[in-house]
């Protein structure tokens, strides 16, 4: 009998050692499955804020560069080369109001400055407006800064020299 209580001790122990090392392996496998989904999860949040990154940064670029400029540059390969590109003839236009920031005033009347800022943008838009028309479209616009608009002809990426001139006249209405 003394036997038989020997092996049932040392096979309960044992079954309890089996037991603590199962109960263990299952709690390193959840953990393990926790932090796995918590990476994930952090993950597609920083997937996410990279493409919204990705984003703003390619509507920047494209409106501070010609847009074929912004294409070179939001290519998938990444590309050492600076942009360069030849123009026999090409026209630049700076639109500017004279003395806005004597004008730009921050008072109650101004709505302290809103109403000025509404005028400027209101001429921006326009300018805008005017370059979203046929007859304008070998015009690019550049930038604005503050009051100032910025435009350019003749920037017309594989084109052959010419063929503004002979092609795509721009009559005058």
């Amino acid at each position: 009998m003394d036997k038989f209580m020997e092996i049932a001790i040392r096979g309960g122990l044992l079954l309890l050692l089996v037991v603590a090392v199962l109960h263990t392996l299952d709690r390193q496998g959840e953990f393990v499955s926790r932090t796995d989904f918590l990476w994930k999860a952090k993950l597609k949040v920083e997937q996410e804020e990279v493409e919204t990154m990705r984003g703003i940064n390619k509507i920047l670029l494209e409106n501070i560069l010609p847009a074929h400029v912004a294409q070179h540059f939001l290519k998938k390969e990444v590309t050492k080369d600076l942009y360069h590109e030849s123009y026999s003839s090409v026209g630049v236009m700076f639109a500017s109001i004279p003395n806005y920031k004597e004008f730009y005033d921050e008072t109650d009347v101004n709505k302290q400055g809103l109403e000025c800022l509404r005028l400027l943008n209101e001429i921006i838009c326009d300018f805008d407006k005017l370059l979203l028309k046929p007859k304008f479209s070998g015009i690019e616009k550049i930038k604005t800064i503050g009051s100032t608009y910025m435009i350019a002809s003749g920037l017309r990426p594989g084109k052959e020299e010419g063929a503004f001139k002979n092609n795509e006249a721009v009559s005058e209405e």
